[in-house]
């Protein structure tokens, strides 16, 4: 428990630590950095993070970082999750239906479906904190990529 509460307050370090000072420009004149849009409540992400520890670790490393061989086609690895790898190229629905569904590769499964045993709020706060993770401009980068979809028509 330990651990969860040291990695959740790590976190909030890292996220809190990863806005950038205001840049100066040649004529004097402070440009704020974009905004980061991550709200997300500390009972979400400590929840996230235990339940990440819980159920992913074991595959995806203790600090979301994935196996090295994730990109090697021929081994069943997990990719990382930490925004070093390709999970920011995905919506969250699909995030959602990866972690549901699981993945096979090749028929054979490479990743366990966790649907009947995760509800939806516990795999929101898992994708919650492992987003996190991920620097400001990866989660920017996923935010403007997913704002269109998660737009209403009209």
């Amino acid at each position: 428990m330990r651990q969860i509460v040291v990695m959740a307050a790590a976190v909030l370090v890292v996220v809190a630590c990863g806005k950038k000072e205001p840049e100066v420009s040649p004529a004097g004149e402070a440009s704020l950095p974009p905004p980061d849009h991550r709200l997300v409540s500390t009972e979400s992400l400590f929840r996230g993070a235990r339940l990440y520890q819980e159920h992913c670790a074991q595959c995806h490393g203790p600090e979301a970082q994935g196996h090295p061989d994730w990109r090697n086609p021929k081994v069943a690895a997990a990719p990382p999750l930490d925004g070093s790898g390709d999970a920011w190229k995905r919506r969250k629905p699909d995030m959602m239906a990866v972690i549901k569904t699981g993945v096979k590769r090749r028929g054979q499964p490479v990743m366990p479906s966790w649907a009947g045993r995760l509800n939806d709020r516990e795999i929101e706060d898992i994708i919650a904190w492992y987003q996190a993770l991920w620097p400001p401009e990866v989660y920017e980068r996923w935010r403007q990529a997913e704002m269109p979809a998660s737009r209403p028509a009209g």
